[in-house]
């Protein structure tokens, strides 16, 4: 039987005490997700550490996270975070003078610095400016050119929660460039379909909707992608011959593990790998459809009480779990401020606050949050 709203609620200590609706920043974790870690820890700590027996459960939480993905395991490598995701693409490609990335103005620095960071290679970085925060893909398309080598966008906009359509957008530009995608704040709590959506290359770190622990993620290498990219640093787990340490044989692994260098992050790993099983237990679609209802209630009822939304979506396919909001004469921090001392926990950013609650947050946290906010 799927696991329902409730019973993953029961896994999470923290719900006991808080209104815990900030999965777009730190998601806390679940007792599996500690518990699996510990394992690792107690074992590694009162007996000799047993290689074989880790890599089979590593390559298990490959497997799985490939499923909530919808792709094969031999798509995915294991990342230390977002950022050393996005990073590895703009380290690890060809770049000459003259080429350009395209990305979106607003976008969370993880997907910003490491193409700005090309300047010094003589790549431009061209900013999409959006309007009232969407973005269109059309308008986007326009700015790509024969020079333009990464399309660089995010899932959903961490500031206003603007979902974006990925199978659109790569109709809108075409077969180049390579579309590379943060998808943070979209992994775990939207569906996410690797077999309909042409993305090239999509990373993610555990730590926000994936429920999973700090310091590891995922990423997706597309075929085109794995033609194209170098392996930033290549170790011993990059190559075939990964057990042969005398007769060096400079091979790499014909799949996305290449670009794992060595020693993996067993603790986070398997921490993750807890995770998606949790929620592919629920089941994405399931997930999916209990987050948006309980963002729905957020951007139906805040205008309501005076509250002014960053995004109204014009379109049910525009709307993520993030739903950010401000009031017109109140001052954030001070909200934030009083919220928190309350036991509700949400973001405050810049001039704004944002709410992002999971599959296994209740319409009593909703309402808990609603009857805080003064009107």
């Amino acid at each position: 039987m799927p696991l329902t709203p409730a019973e993953m609620r029961a896994l999470f200590p923290i719900a006991q005490r808080y209104a815990y609706l900030d999965h777009a920043a730190i998601a806390p974790l679940a007792i599996p997700v500690r518990s699996t870690m510990d394992v690792f820890l107690t074992r590694q700590t009162e007996e000799p550490f047993e290689l074989a027996h880790w890599e089979r459960l590593r390559s298990q939480v490959r497997s799985r996270v490939g499923e909530l993905l919808s792709t094969g395991a031999e798509s995915i490598t294991f990342v230390k975070n977002t950022t050393s995701g996005l990073g590895l693409v703009a380290a690890g490609l060809d770049w000459a003078n003259g080429d350009n990335v395209v990305g979106v103005d607003r976008e969370f620095p993880a997907n910003v610095y490491p193409w700005m960071a090309l300047r010094r290679k003589g790549v431009e970085l061209r900013l999409y400016r959006s309007k009232d925060g969407r973005i269109d893909a059309a308008a986007l398309a326009r700015l790509c050119d024969g020079r333009t080598r990464v399309l660089a966008v995010s899932a959903v906009q961490f500031w206003n929660g603007f979902r974006l359509d990925l199978t659109g957008l790569r109709a809108a530009v075409g077969d180049e460039p390579l579309l590379v995608v943060d998808a943070i704040q979209a992994a775990g709590a939207m569906r996410i379909d690797l077999r309909q959506a042409s993305v090239d290359f999509l990373c993610a770190g555990a730590q926000k909707w994936l429920l999973g622990p700090i310091g590891i993620g995922c990423a997706y290498v597309g075929p085109r992608m794995l033609e194209r990219l170098h392996p930033v640093v290549i170790g011993t787990d990059s190559v075939i011959r990964d057990e042969e340490y005398f007769d060096y044989d400079l091979t790499l692994k014909p799949d996305a593990r290449r670009y794992e260098e060595t020693a993996p992050n067993y603790p986070g790993i398997l921490g993750m790998g807890a995770a998606v099983n949790l929620l592919l237990r629920a089941g994405m679609p399931a997930v999916e459809q209990e987050v948006l209802r309980l963002a729905d209630r957020l951007r139906d009822e805040l205008p309501q009480r005076g509250y002014e939304l960053l995004l109204k979506p014009s379109r049910p396919a525009e709307r993520s779990g993030i739903v950010s909001f401000r009031h017109p004469r109140m001052v954030p921090a001070e909200l934030h401020a009083r919220l928190r001392e309350a036991g509700i926990i949400i973001s405050l950013r810049a001039d704004f606050l944002r709410a992002s609650p999971h599959y296994y947050n209740s319409d009593a946290d909703i309402d808990r949050l609603l009857e805080a906010l003064p009107q």
